[in-house]
């Protein structure tokens, strides 16, 4: 992954600004005398994993694909995350598994979802192989719920960074055979490109309006417009709608402000459980661009905020180093 500069990031803001306030409530009809700037097959709007895994797909299918995002380098969330994906031995014990989960939170349930995501899942080694043969994954976690049938087919696992290959993060190392994968298809990519609104005929979604070089351009898709789009967890509005609450701090990528949510509800989707999140207890600290994870690995700790005041203590006092602690205090 390469690091992005000052003058770079100030440039995606400026631009994820200019979007969201481009944002409109309707999808764009087109017209007959619509100008169209650019036109592809598959478009595809988000690159971060779910973005490059679909883009890789439809190139492989024999699709012309554009990516765009509207940050000034891809990624998403699956570049900052721990990495991890499933992949079952058993895919019908891996369904009965994942469909036990539902009862047991006692959830709504897409059963024809969870076929696919069991059949597809039990591919994720061909398809990461075959785009490099070289990476090899490990297995470094099991079933969260080791009591429900069809626990013992689920393996969590990772990508293993090649031998000389620069020491990152999991989620780093997923993500870079993923932008191999879409490198090795030439497929073009449009950085600092925020999408803004769709672009409609009827019922049919036929292109999208996006903000390059800070003009507004018409794409057409022939075939589909896919929204890859991530959450809204840095939006305060939605935090503030879906979570019912305030001063949420967001992890990950800050390009998450539901775009892609508003963009499809300007067609009449319906949102669903947007109230069900993971959440961890995640401090904002002066000069970071998102919220950062606090995980003690020993079995004790003190958790202080920055005027030295108790947050939370487990089990016996812990030592905090006090180079960790000037950090944080920062």
């Amino acid at each position: 992954m390469t690091t992005m500069s000052k003058r770079t990031f100030l440039k995606s803001m400026a631009a994820s600004s200019l979007a969201l306030a481009s944002i409109s409530s309707r999808a764009v009809e087109a017209a007959p005398s619509m100008k169209w700037d650019a036109e592809t097959d598959v478009l595809v709007i988000g690159y971060g994993g779910a973005g490059a895994c679909c883009a890789i797909e439809a190139a492989k299918s024999g699709s012309n694909v554009l990516i765009l995002e509207k940050m000034g380098r891809p990624g998403g969330n699956t570049a900052v995350s721990s990495g991890g994906f499933m992949i079952p031995d058993d895919k019908e014990k891996a369904w009965k598994y994942l469909r036990a989960t539902y009862d047991f939170a006692a959830a709504e349930c897409d059963e024809e979802l969870i076929t696919a995501y069991c059949e597809e899942a039990e591919n994720l080694k061909n398809f990461l192989k075959e785009i490099d043969p070289e990476n090899s994954i490990f297995v470094y976690g099991y079933a969260g719920f080791k009591t429900l049938e069809g626990a013992d087919t689920i393996k969590r696992y990772r990508v293993k960074g090649k031998k000389g290959q620069k020491r990152q993060g999991s989620g780093d190392y997923l993500f870079d055979v993923l932008i191999e994968g879409v490198n090795q298809r030439k497929i073009p990519v449009w950085l600092n490109c925020p999408a803004v609104q769709l672009i409609r005929r009827g019922n049919e979604v036929i292109g999208a309006v996006a903000v390059k070089d800070q003009k507004r351009v018409n794409i057409k898709a022939k075939k589909a417009v896919v929204l890859t789009t991530g959450g809204y967890e840095f939006d305060p509005e939605s935090m503030h709608t879906y979570c019912v609450g305030t001063h949420f701090n967001g992890k990950g990528n800050p390009g998450n402000t539901g775009d892609g949510l508003r963009m499809a509800q300007s067609m009449g989707a319906k949102l669903w459980h947007m109230n069900a999140y993971s959440a961890y207890m995640a401090p904002k600290f002066p000069g970071a661009q998102t919220a950062i994870d606090a995980s003690p690995k020993g079995p004790s700790f003190i958790w202080v905020d920055q005027d030295g005041r108790l947050l939370q203590m487990k089990k016996r006092m812990a030592i905090v180093k006090c180079t960790q602690l000037c950090g944080w205090m920062q």
